[in-house]
């Protein structure tokens, strides 16, 4: 073989052996990076990294607590309470109940909003790229499985931890990628109501945070905060467990952090 034709075929090869390092790069390390600049800071914000088990369930519920019950969610409150919109029968309006009419001594409110249709989170996602072979792949080799419901699909979103990612394998930094890529479009936005004209100190700086938790009766996940007027906030997405595509908001808001937290302990799916 002439010595120009050996050298040529020596460059073609160093260009395949270069070019498939570049492509592994690509897909791993420099995709990597990618995500650390372009997608984390999307997400990892307060409140909105890997959520933990709700912390407050053993709560110690008192026995005066009234049961009560509102649009097929059954809960324990204090006696006293009242609809704030006694001739509401629909909507919103119609599941909020108040310990007082006057909204200056108002000091607490349960809200039950009505049953959302059923998402198609997993299939939407399909159909625009996600959730393909590939990704599968990658998931599986970190643990984890398709979401067969909406519940499981929040879930996975929520709890999964980009750290375990192996940075240098192609398939497990793809599904990491769009696993993040999920997590921060599906950043929960808080709901938010005035309780009160009156400003609430809560003696404690309250930290805005997502947990997840799970009674057996139903599944949920709990956005703590404060309230327009600094009132203690707990607002639930409550699913029942034989029906994990849809679910109800359930929003607790009071100037006593134990009482909405009692409150949050006892809240579950009416039985038929």
């Amino acid at each position: 073989m002439k010595k120009g034709k050996k050298t040529a075929i020596g460059i073609a090869a160093a260009i395949l052996v270069l070019g498939g390092v570049g492509y592994y790069l690509s897909q791993t390390l420099i995709k990597w990076k990618m995500m650390e600049r372009n997608i984390l800071p999307t997400f990892l914000i307060e409140g909105n990294d890997i959520i933990e088990e709700y912390p407050y369930a053993d709560i110690e519920v008192p026995a005066e607590f009234r049961a009560c019950s509102i649009k097929g969610i059954d809960f324990k409150a204090p006696d006293g309470l009242d609809w704030m919109y006694p001739d509401e029968t629909e909507g919103i309006k119609s599941g909020i109940i108040v310990d007082n009419d006057d909204i200056s001594k108002r000091t607490l409110l349960v809200c039950v909003m009505d049953k959302e249709e059923p998402a198609v989170l997993v299939e939407h996602f399909e159909e625009i790229g996600y959730f393909d072979k590939r990704m599968l792949r990658g998931m599986k080799k970190l643990g984890y499985e398709k979401p067969g419901n909406s519940h499981d699909f929040l879930y996975l979103c929520d709890t999964f931890d980009y750290r375990k990612c192996n940075k240098f394998s192609p398939s497990e930094v793809n599904a990491t990628y769009k696993l993040m890529e999920l997590k921060a479009i599906m950043v929960p936005t808080f709901l938010s109501y005035k309780l009160s004209d009156q400003e609430v100190d809560l003696g404690e700086d309250i930290e805005s945070k997502r947990f997840w938790y799970d009674n057996g009766n139903m599944k949920s996940f709990v956005q703590q905060g404060t309230a327009q007027n600094g009132a203690y906030e707990l607002v639930l997405d409550v699913y029942d467990v034989d029906d994990l595509d849809t679910w109800q908001t359930v929003m607790i808001i009071g100037n006593d952090i134990d009482t909405v937290r009692q409150i949050a302990k006892t809240v579950q799916i009416a039985e038929d």
